[in-house]
């Protein structure tokens, strides 16, 4: 069999340590007194969204970050308005 070598360049470290810590933070069992709220901060969200590839995930993900709501919540509005405008 040959041997595949793929050429993968590193993140930046710092970029790399807010993952790793967003995910510790995200795994560890916190008692129910101090639970962080859901609702990330637009800040963190954009490091962690410069670690994607460029793609249209990574562009929604800004325009949400932009916008300081969710995906979830920007795809519901546009569905929404969506509906609106067939029905009007």
């Amino acid at each position: 069999m040959s041997e595949t070598r793929f050429n993968l360049r590193r993140p930046n470290p710092d970029a790399a340590a807010d993952v790793e810590s967003y995910i510790d933070h995200g795994t560890a069992a916190l008692p129910a007194e101090e639970e962080p709220a859901a609702q990330e901060t637009p800040e963190k969200i954009r490091r962690l969204v410069v670690l994607l590839p460029n793609s249209t995930h990574r562009r929604f993900k800004l325009l949400a970050a932009a916008r300081e709501t969710t995906m979830s919540d920007l795809c519901r509005t546009w569905i929404e308005e969506a509906i609106g405008d067939q029905f009007q």
